[in-house]
């Protein structure tokens, strides 16, 4: 069965012991709720990893205007944008200011995370992480249970650890090896026997 909106929350939902949902149109807690929570925590878990199915790159479009002071040029941010990974070279210094990017970088490209929001693209560990996170952010709400809710911050922790590896693993075990949020999780790249050589 094809991954979809209804499934993603109706994996949050058995986490927490509820009903599941037929549909988001239903007029039950659970549907009502998952529709407030749906979207603003799919797009905070795709800006929390450089997830390999949400990469893009693209030719930046160059601003008329330079930025009043601290950088030469600026560049209009992709529509499509969720977070801005790197300009053309890993080392390029560049700050987001609103929807502009200021950077001192003649002819710009950008490597960013796309807002996916088609749930068929959605990597497997990136559901089953967003899942575990629409868990906790619902958890009050339809449980009222603190505990509930901690168990499931719990949960997603640990589904975002296991996502960041494998993901990671596949190309981007440069990024991984100095994660400053899987060392504060005791995960310490080379040292770790993850990365055994």
């Amino acid at each position: 069965m094809a991954v979809s909106e209804v499934k993603i929350c109706n994996l949050a939902l058995r986490k927490l012991g509820a009903r599941l949902i037929e549909s988001l149109s239903d007029s039950s807690q659970e549907a009502v709720t998952c529709n407030l929570f749906y979207e603003q925590v799919r797009d905070a878990v795709l800006r929390e990893h450089p997830w390999n199915f949400a990469a893009s790159r693209a030719r930046l479009a160059k601003l008329v205007d330079a930025p009043a002071f601290g950088f030469a040029f600026q560049y209009q941010l992709p529509v499509d944008c969720l977070h801005l990974r790197q300009l053309s070279g890993a080392e390029d210094e560049f700050v987001v200011e609103g929807d502009k990017i200021l950077t001192s970088i003649d002819s710009a490209s950008a490597v960013y995370t796309v807002k996916v929001t088609n749930p068929v693209l959605f990597d497997p560990s990136f559901v089953m992480a967003f899942s575990a996170r629409l868990a906790a952010e619902m958890a009050d709400d339809i449980t009222g249970s603190t505990t509930k809710a901690r168990e499931m911050w719990t949960l997603y922790l640990n589904a975002m650890q296991a996502a960041r590896l494998a993901d990671s693993a596949e190309g981007r075990e440069d990024s991984i090896l100095n994660d400053p949020w899987l060392e504060a999780r005791g995960i310490h790249g080379e040292d770790s026997p993850v990365w055994g050589r």
